[in-house]
């Protein structure tokens, strides 16, 4: 589970402004419009948490936390909205309207945040993924176009999740990935070396996340990545952190850091805050992790 966020100031009212203005050339110009109103006079009525009313615009724009709570206020009241506006938000301003590049964009999201597998980027003309929707839309339609509850994510975890409940958001940015999720690995028989397939991939996650694991299938799913562990086993061995400092000093002023000389020799990223940048990041940096550790009793970070 990856953290994301928008990157650039302003990005929430650039895309709200996308998704809802009116082109002078619209059709049903007025009809929109008024559909548009009158959803928001619903929300005023039925949308309010710890005494703030939400109208439309403020429940597309909300944060996490106000998404988390307006959920919450969706289940315990047992709001139902009428057809008629579920059908808008989700067939017009979902399907016809929400700005899928400009957000993908926004996020500045290369890999997908459920899996750390699979990239997610945008080309010059379309997205490279799906949307999921945290908070499926059937059950909260109020929620189809919030943009934190959008996340855009790899065809394989949008399928795996569907309308499923998971328990943790990648716009939850309270805890670190490494606070909530580490991978490990078992050998399972003397020819490793050459028969990837004896070697096992481990993962152990926080009671916070255990539902997105099991959603996700992750644990399954990471079982074909054994290759890059049994990779990381031998880079382990052969580039030892005392060659690594030769490496540095002896082509000095071609590394930018020693960061950038792991990155290109492991090929991953080591930082956590970079886990987003390219796929199997984590698993790539817990594995390395482990191994210079119990080799060498060098602490990578």
């Amino acid at each position: 589970m990856i953290p994301i966020c928008f990157r650039k100031k302003g990005a929430v009212n650039r895309l709200y402004h996308i998704l809802l203005n009116v082109k002078p050339t619209q059709k049903n110009k007025v009809e929109y419009l008024k559909n548009i109103r009158a959803i928001s006079k619903w929300c005023l009525k039925n949308i309010s948490v710890s005494g703030k009313k939400y109208s439309l615009p403020d429940v597309i724009k909300a944060d996490y936390s106000e998404i988390a709570e307006i959920a919450n206020v969706y289940n315990s009241r047992q709001i139902k909205m009428p057809k008629k506006y579920k059908k808008f938000i989700i067939d017009t301003l979902y399907k016809q309207r929400f700005p899928r590049k400009e957000f993908v964009e926004e996020m500045q999201v290369t890999v997908c945040p459920y899996c750390n597998r699979n990239f997610v980027n945008s080309t010059y003309k379309r997205t490279m993924c799906d949307l999921d929707h945290f908070y499926d839309k059937e059950t909260y339609p109020i929620l189809a176009v919030s943009f934190h509850n959008l996340v855009p994510v790899c065809h394989a975890c949008n399928h795996a999740k569907a309308s499923n409940a998971i328990s943790y958001s990648p716009h939850n940015t309270k805890f670190n990935t490494d606070d909530l999720l580490s991978f490990d690995f078992y050998i399972g028989g003397i020819d490793y070396w050459v028969d990837n397939k004896q070697i096992g991939i481990e993962i152990d996650c926080s009671r916070e996340l255990e539902s997105n694991v099991q959603e996700l299938k992750l644990r399954e799913v990471y079982q074909i990545h054994s290759d890059i562990v049994q990779e990381c086993i031998k880079k382990a061995i052969m580039f030892n952190p005392d060659y690594m400092t030769d490496l540095f000093n002896t082509y000095n002023g071609l590394f930018e850091s020693e960061e950038e000389l792991y990155r290109i020799v492991f090929g991953n990223y080591m930082e956590e805050s970079s886990y987003g940048k390219r796929p199997l990041s984590k698993l790539t940096k817990d594995i390395l992790s482990k191994l210079l550790i119990e080799i060498y009793g060098f602490n990578v970070q």
